[in-house]
């Protein structure tokens, strides 16, 4: 029988499944991403658990959409999934969900606003911008110049 796990070895330690195996790679090579405050930890490992336990394993466009929603409402008030700073949790989630924003339409991007906010604020990452095609978020690309106001 296959089972459908991560396996990391980190520093000579062996560990599987998705959330402990993320954990060690952050911790052994990123521990900032993991969070700075307990708070912060608690809340990214709360997010490896939710995207492992219910956003990977989305049956449908519904269920989907359930979860996209839910992120959409708990990034209302946050810059990022854990408060103001990127987490793994951040960087699990724009991995995730970058192939899927690139075919939403503006529309769909609209309907989630508080996600759209926070994708393309992570998407401006340098460490993301140089490896993944950057999506726009307004309708019209009216100039690359700066803004003058009259």
């Amino acid at each position: 029988m296959i089972k459908d796990t991560v396996a990391v070895e980190a520093k000579g330690k062996r560990t599987s499944g998705f959330v402990c195996g993320t954990l060690a790679l952050v911790r052994t090579f990123g521990p900032h991403l993991e969070g700075a405050t307990h708070l912060e930890k608690t809340l990214a490992h709360s997010w490896l658990t939710y995207f492992s336990t219910r956003l990977f394993h989305c049956a449908s466009l519904e269920a989907l959409g359930s979860c996209l929603h839910h992120i959409n409402k708990e990034l209302e008030n946050r810059a990022f999934l854990c408060g103001f700073t990127l987490t793994i949790a951040d960087v699990v989630l724009f991995l995730t969900l970058h192939p899927f924003v690139t075919t939403w339409s503006f529309m769909h991007k609209e309907q989630h606003q508080n996600l759209s906010r926070w994708f393309k604020t992570v998407q401006n990452d340098g460490r993301f911008s140089a490896t993944h095609s950057p999506v726009q978020f307004s309708r019209t690309a009216l100039y690359g110049g700066s803004v003058r106001v009259h």
